[in-house]
């Protein structure tokens, strides 16, 4: 029997309508919308969400694309006027009663509901058994996305970002654990930057927590509400646990669990508390967006908005609180928003009990003003090693080209030039540096900490007669979602590979003629993207493009690699976001692969930020004469 969540809203009597405010002004650094309704959103001013706002007005932060959040709840009302611009279109699904993105879902055009099975995201139009339930999904997609300063209602905190509506609660609030863990994995399928979980249940689901997990591997941030007692009187979460706040997978630095406070900045009564919880923001009076029909399907003249309480509400004003960090750090990974938006924490009040209500008060301000520890803790940085003739070193460098930390890699006498990758190796969250010299025969690799101490060390030659031809290419990525790399060597002039792990090289090379090394996020699987390396065996003249994953080694698809020039393999991202592997030859078309396969020959630029297992060539920074090897985050 599937474990139940139930909303986690409670809702509480409240007025519908308030004075107008007109003006949007920018004085002080602060901006004030004009919607009409804003004087009744306290929270928006709690969280000091005014000053944010301006600090990204007057930033220069530019998006590429758009933010999205996905929204694992009941229906939401996008007719509304606060929400009829926030909804996320599937650039890869059509409107044709066809599978576009062979994901299994068809014209799964803005998302999917999982508890009906089909595509219809709003809220019912009919009778239900819980008005609030029915309501849920639109008060909490308004308080993330609500259009502000557009003179009407009232506004989100982020305006601009997207929202992936993914249903699993029915009409009585209740839905399953396993559509829980299926829109987890369909919201990183599809890019979302962040998932909403305004929602608690009784029962601890593994698949919920390997979903979790896997979410945040994928470098998206998971905020989940902390959930409500009953009776008047939240829980101790220590003594009794609800999920997926206490899932294991919500122990991960990506993920920020949130309780509710009330005006006064104390818990409110009923939001639970626990060392579970990571922040606590608003959750007591909240104003906001109820759909604009009622439950038997009669439309309502006048937009509704009204006045509730829950941690449901606590949770998506951090959400919109990340997105504005994402708007300001693209780069940035779930991980690295959350704890920009934990560090930077408002402390509680003196006097005030902060048991269990992790780092302090949401702080919008806070979140999105620089610290000069910021580049350090948060990337992102780029990874430079020396050139032939020079003494072995890696540098750690920002995008302004500050060095941040210099590692001396290996005996000062050997001046071969040395390869490098970031590598996730042990538990600090934060990555380590693997490396190798160029044309080593032993196949000879170290990992060092940042700070310079040797984690580990080896080769790759199985004996003094057995020569690595040009030494070992490196390539790390964390296949399995466990928090650790997977990290592959390949003999950079001949056709062998290893698998690396914690207990050493596992058995025996595999024989791929001639391999290159490329990593991705690949997502050429139906059911949930794939984690994984792209091997390119070069053969004339057709070579052999592999996946190897946590399925194994999937089958080869042969390139046509006849015309003359080196055919090199680079991993990013195309301009709608799309994750692909591009093959480059010399003076030739380009090949782009994604999930649906190998895409024709297009014309396409490769961006240098892309290259691999090919020195990058060089960064901006203050040291001469370094190459440029790695990105982190990946």
């Amino acid at each position: 029997m599937l474990n139940k969540y139930l909303y986690t809203a409670v809702l509480a009597v409240g007025l519908a309508f308030g004075g107008p405010l007109t003006a949007l002004a920018v004085e002080q650094e602060v901006l004030i919308p004009n919607d009409t309704f804003f004087n009744r959103q306290w929270g928006l001013e709690f969280i000091n969400a005014p000053q944010a706002w301006a600090m990204l007005e007057q930033s220069s932060a530019t998006p590429t694309r758009d933010i999205v959040v996905a929204m694992v709840d009941g229906g939401i009302d996008f007719t509304h006027p606060d929400l009829k611009d926030a909804l996320w279109d599937n650039p890869d699904e059509k409107a044709d009663g066809q599978d576009n993105d062979r994901n299994g879902l068809v014209d799964d055009l803005h998302g999917w509901n999982f508890a009906d099975g089909n595509n219809q995201i709003k809220p019912l139009g009919k009778t239900v058994a819980d008005t609030g339930a029915w309501e849920h999904g639109t008060i909490v997609a308004s308080l993330i996305a609500g259009r502000g300063n557009d003179d009407i209602g009232m506004a989100g905190v982020a305006w601009k970002v997207k929202i992936m509506p993914l249903v699993i609660l029915g009409e009585d609030g209740f839905g399953g654990t396993e559509l829980l863990a299926q829109a987890i994995r369909y919201a990183v399928r599809n890019r979302a930057d962040i998932i909403n979980l305004s929602l608690e249940g009784q029962e601890e689901d593994p698949d919920v927590a390997k979903a979790i997990k896997e979410a945040t591997a994928q470098g998206v941030l998971v905020v989940i509400a902390a959930g409500n007692g009953h009776e008047g009187q939240g829980y101790d979460l220590d003594a009794t646990p609800l999920y997926p706040s206490c899932h294991q997978g919500a122990a991960d630095e990506s993920v920020l669990v949130v309780a509710g406070l009330n005006a006064q900045g104390v818990r409110h009564e009923t939001s639970n508390y626990g060392s579970c919880v990571s922040i606590s923001a608003p959750g007591h009076g909240i104003f906001a967006a109820r759909p604009t029909y009622e439950a038997d399907g009669n439309r309502v003249e006048v937009p509704g908005y009204d006045t509730w309480s829950g941690t449901s509400l606590a949770a998506p004003l951090v959400s919109g609180v990340a997105a504005l960090v994402k708007a300001q750090h693209p780069a940035w990974t779930g991980e690295q928003i959350a704890r920009k938006i934990m560090a930077s924490a408002r402390p509680f009040e003196i006097g005030v009990d902060s048991q269990g209500l992790g780092a302090g008060i949401l702080d919008a301000q806070r979140a999105l003003s620089p610290a000069e520890e910021d580049d350090e803790l948060y990337g992102p940085w780029k990874l430079l090693a020396s050139a032939a003739d020079q003494a072995p070193m890696v540098w750690v460098v920002n995008d302004q080209g500050k060095t941040l930390f210099t590692v001396p890699v290996g005996n000062p006498g050997d001046k071969r030039g040395i390869r490098a990758s970031f590598v996730r190796w042990d538990e600090d969250r934060r990555p380590e540096v693997m490396v190798s010299s160029e044309g080593d025969e032993t196949g000879a690799w170290r990992i060092y900490r940042l700070d310079g101490v040797l984690l580990a060390a080896g080769q790759t030659a199985a004996d003094a007669n057995d020569k690595i031809k040009g030494g070992v290419l490196l390539a790390a990525q964390d296949v399995d979602a466990d928090g650790r790399d997977e990290v592959l060597l390949t003999e950079a002039q001949g056709h062998r590979l290893w698998q690396l792990t914690l207990d050493g090289l596992l058995d025996g090379p595999l024989d791929l003629a001639d391999a290159t090394i490329s990593l991705g996020n690949m997502a050429v699987g139906l059911q949930r993207p794939i984690q994984g390396f792209a091997l390119l065996s070069k053969e004339q003249p057709v070579s052999k493009l592999y996946i190897l994953s946590d399925y194994g080694l999937s089958d080869s698809q042969d390139i046509n690699t006849s015309n003359p020039g080196r055919l090199v393999m680079s991993q990013g991202r195309s301009d709608d976001g799309r994750e692909v592997v591009v093959l480059v030859q010399s003076g030739q078309p380009t090949y782009m692969l994604e999930r649906q396969g190998l895409l024709d020959v297009v014309d396409f630029e490769v961006p240098v930020a892309w290259w691999r297992y090919a020195p990058l060539g060089k960064a901006q920074s203050d040291v001469p004469g370094a190459l440029f090897y790695d990105t982190w985050p990946k």
